[in-house]
């Protein structure tokens, strides 16, 4: 029988992981400028909280679930999705 989990000791997260692998090589840096910023501007990691775990691994916080989607649908990216419990 799973114990219950107290959600006061965890943060609701997602792992995303995806692939770049259709951009050109042009649109890869676009992306990448759009995904962690340039020229003072903020990317999406900054603006939202997103911890970049690896090259195309990001922990997300489960509210901005729905942005982190609509962003790599933009881009056409293929991803993976799974919600996690990070201890806090």
């Amino acid at each position: 029988m799973p114990k219950e989990v107290d959600k006061n000791k965890y943060k609701e997260m997602v792992i995303v992981t995806y692939s770049t692998e259709h951009l050109l090589k042009k649109d890869k840096i676009r992306f990448y400028y759009a995904l962690k910023g340039r020229d003072g501007r903020s990317g999406i990691i900054k603006s939202y909280k997103i911890e970049h775990l690896g090259r195309t691994v990001l922990l997300v916080p489960v509210k901005f679930d729905k942005e982190i989607r609509e962003f790599l649908e933009l881009w056409k990216c293929h991803f993976k999705i799974k919600e996690v419990l990070v201890k806090s």
